[in-house]
């Protein structure tokens, strides 16, 4: 049994490498007694890995339940678009001046990501339109 623990906590430690000593925004979301559930993802690195997970936490700090997701390069990709959009308050002129790009092409790069449903049908017509023209 201790043989078979120590292979276990060893392939843990290894899957959870770049996991472990990184920055993490994390937030509470709920409470019950003792015990919070907290959610968490580690600050992104666009060509490192990355993790989204939920932790429940008893009162005195000790983790009882870790849930953890490797995030593929595609889904950091649109966590990173996702979390710019939040962070300038979901203004898209703002974002995108703050991404180095011009409004339309940030409509065309959130529709390319997934997020098109998001976005009025005739703020995609127009980015499209200026984009066969090659305006920014």
């Amino acid at each position: 049994m201790a043989e078979m623990r120590s292979h276990w906590g060893k392939f843990h430690g290894f899957m959870a490498v770049d996991l472990l000593g990184r920055s993490l925004k994390s937030q509470r979301v709920y409470t019950l007694e003792t015990f919070g559930l907290q959610r968490f993802i580690t600050e992104l690195e666009p060509k490192g890995e990355n993790h989204i997970g939920e932790a429940i936490i008893s009162e005195d700090g000790e983790i009882q339940y870790l849930k953890s997701y490797r995030l593929s390069a595609a889904q950091t990709r649109r966590v990173y678009l996702l979390s710019q959009l939040a962070k300038h308050d979901w203004n898209l002129e703002i974002t995108a001046r703050e991404l180095g790009q011009s409004k339309d092409e940030l409509v065309l790069r959130l529709e390319k990501a997934g997020f098109g449903y998001l976005l009025k049908q005739n703020l995609l017509e127009v980015a499209r339109k200026n984009q066969k023209k090659g305006r920014r």
